[in-house]
């Protein structure tokens, strides 16, 4: 049985965590089939947009494999860590916006995982916890870095400190996910905003505002409006601003091409 599933449809790839007995728990070899994933999605431009979600209905995933990391190294704990903070840094720079449909338990590592996508989208029965903390570390799969980003440093150091189980609910709230949705409408709602981004948005437009998100808020103003011209300026040369502006007059959809 494979440990991630991929199921490619009509421009949507959707990367299922397929651990549902232990919840879809991340081991090294999760890690690295996510990586390899990714970055094979990231150079398929007819892929618009990927949807990752774990198997079962329990858990998006309950993070970190302890039964695995219990029998390694320091070395090879390491290497657990470093092949989920890999996947995240591909998704992070790849053109493709990523959605998380999160159910049940996102903990640690999953808690990762769906922090490092662009859209997130929970379930009214997910949680969400950093337990970490429990057992003398911390994430180490960028969460230090992204999660303060997203929340705030107070907000992220109370939740990294006391390692406290929130819900759907406060995730909305705290601005972790962007939407919560009974969980029997979950699936439907990702497919259904991937829908919305891919007809809506050309995947030039969603590529170069994804990156000036990411990185120009980072920045100085004056490096990130020289970074945001950089991104801007070429798209006014392409067939499809040429086509959005065609299709705007002609009241119709616009059809891309990533040309």
């Amino acid at each position: 049985m494979s440990i991630l599933l991929r199921d490619d449809r009509d421009g949507v790839s959707i990367l299922t965590l397929n651990r549902p007995e232990i919840h879809n728990a991340i081991s090294t070899a999760v890690g690295e089939a996510l990586e390899a994933a990714l970055r094979d999605i990231s150079g398929r431009p007819e892929i618009r947009v990927v949807i990752i979600k774990g198997a079962g209905g329990k858990a998006f995933s309950a993070g970190t494999d302890l039964k695995e990391r219990r029998g390694l190294s320091p070395k090879e704990k390491w290497e657990q860590s470093s092949s989920l903070r890999r996947a995240n840094e591909v998704m992070w720079n790849m053109p493709q916006p990523a959605i998380a449909a999160i159910e049940g338990w996102c903990l640690g590592g999953g808690f990762e995982l769906a922090c490092n996508c662009d859209l997130k989208i929970a379930a009214d029965d997910a949680v969400f916890a950093w337990p970490e903390m429990q057992l003398g570390a911390y994430p180490g799969g960028t969460a230090g870095v992204i999660f303060p980003r997203l929340i705030g440093r107070g907000r992220a150091k109370e939740l990294f400190f006391t390692a406290r189980r929130i819900t759907a609910q406060e995730a909305l709230e705290f601005g972790i996910v962007e939407r919560v949705v009974p969980k029997q409408q979950l699936h439907d709602a990702a497919l259904g905003l991937a829908e919305e981004i891919k007809i809506n948005s050309s995947p030039l437009g969603v590529a170069a505002v994804k990156r000036m998100v990411n990185v120009g808020a980072d920045m100085s103003i004056g490096d990130a409006t020289a970074l945001n011209d950089a991104l801007r300026r070429p798209l006014e040369a392409t067939k499809d601003y040429e086509e959005g502006i065609r299709a705007f007059f002609e009241k119709r959809r616009p059809v891309w091409r990533g040309e």
